[in-house]
């Protein structure tokens, strides 16, 4: 009898320590697929307030379905929870499948088409190639699309995960084709875009290659012959006048040593040698050092420079361009997971509602404030005979 008590005190145990552990598995698991499903949603918010803000609504959806998702976890409700979040991804497939398709395959193929005539034309081989990388990753995109549209229907996540993925490769794509738009620039176009490029950093306070920003050619030649003594007496003279007028400029030089300025001279020098004799690889080095998100800056310097001429600096003299290189901004934004606007993820935060399931003590008190079918009967009588009675003291008036 002991023997037999002890068995089955030693299976008890075994089977509560299975059911904490299913319920810390149950807890953790849904608290990783909520984290899995906010990424989601952060991630397909850059697409949508790119490219497609009348999806607003649906993004909405999404969230609200997530944030009861997240309400749902805290009260202990595991199950709500993982509904919400399936119920979530179960839309997010729809949207992500739309802005795929549409936006970023569709726009990809079709910049990588418009680009490619003006880069073979110019006959570099480094564009060239860069174009056939884009070509490459477009493919890619669309192979990961179809592996996900292929898979179950009902593995959502699964779906979402090679949506992404497509979507990473589109960007690829994108970036290649501008690198190749810079790459196939003539010298006097890449110029162009160096000075776009230090024009923009002079703007935001930087102060290497200040000096050379705008100058003609006899000016530009001028300035890079200087001495490092004669640029130290100017840089003297200027920071007194600026003191004088109280300028920003004379803050600026207050946080620069004389070393530092020194070797900034120096490099100002050694770029503008290496861009006037077109070596931009090896003024890139010197570059990158002073230039923070180096590959970012240099293609939107591209991009404003021949959007504000309008022409494509190729072999020889520019040439007229049918490209809309402002609308390409907005793309080479979108591949570094910058928003052109506003976030309309953010603009829905304090929107959302908390929907809590019907509770069975509210459904119980509902169901006893509705009248029994007795007492349905019971009452359909007395009308009835109620109604007789009036009718007898009409016809009955003595």
């Amino acid at each position: 009898m002991k023997i037999k008590t002890g068995i089955i005190a030693i299976i008890l145990i075994i089977l509560a320590g299975f059911t904490t552990s299913y319920s810390a598995i149950d807890q953790t698991y849904v608290e990783r697929i909520l984290k899995e499903n906010r990424d989601f949603i952060d991630f397909i918010d850059y697409g949508v307030t790119n490219f497609s803000p009348d999806s607003k609504n649906a993004l909405f959806t999404i969230y609200q379905k997530h944030f009861n998702a997240e309400v749902a976890f805290l009260q202990g409700e595991y199950k709500r929870s993982f509904d919400n979040v399936y119920d979530s991804q179960k839309d997010m497939v729809t949207l992500y499948e739309k802005l795929l398709v549409d936006f970023y395959l569709e726009d990809s193929k079709n910049i990588l088409d418009n680009i490619a005539p003006e880069i073979i034309r110019s006959k570099d081989p480094i564009a060239r190639q860069y174009l056939t990388l884009g070509y490459r990753d477009r493919t890619l995109a669309r192979t990961h699309y179809i592996v996900g549209e292929a898979s179950h229907p009902r593995l959502y996540s699964y779906k979402i995960f090679k949506y992404v993925d497509a979507i990473n490769m589109a960007r690829r794509a994108k970036r290649y084709g501008f690198i190749a738009i810079y790459t196939s620039q003539s010298m006097a176009g890449k110029l162009k875009i160096y000075n776009q490029l230090f024009k923009t950093e002079t703007e935001n306070g930087s102060l290497f290659f200040k000096r050379f920003v705008d100058k003609n050619e006899q000016d530009y030649i001028k300035e890079m012959n200087k001495t490092v003594e004669e640029l130290e007496k100017e840089y003297a003279e200027s920071g007194a006048s600026a003191q004088k007028e109280g300028s920003a400029s004379a803050k600026e030089a207050a946080f620069e040593g004389k070393v530092s300025r020194s070797v900034r001279f120096r490099k100002e020098q050694r770029v503008a040698r290496y861009l006037i004799n077109g070596e931009f690889e090896k003024a890139e080095q010197i570059i990158r050092s002073y230039v923070d998100n180096y590959n970012f800056k240099l293609i939107t310097a591209t991009l404003k420079t021949l959007a504000d001429k309008g022409t494509h600096a190729g072999e020889g003299e520019p040439v007229a361009s049918k490209q809309d290189y402002t609308k390409l901004i907005q793309h080479h934004n979108d591949n570094y997971v910058i928003l052109n606007s506003k976030s309309l993820l953010e603009s829905m935060v304090g929107d959302v509602k908390v929907i809590d399931d019907v509770k069975k003590q509210d459904k119980a008190d509902s169901e006893k404030k509705q009248p029994a079918a007795d007492d349905i009967n019971k009452i359909e009588t007395d009308k009835k005979t109620a109604g007789e009675t009036k009718d007898t003291s009409v016809k009955n008036p003595q």
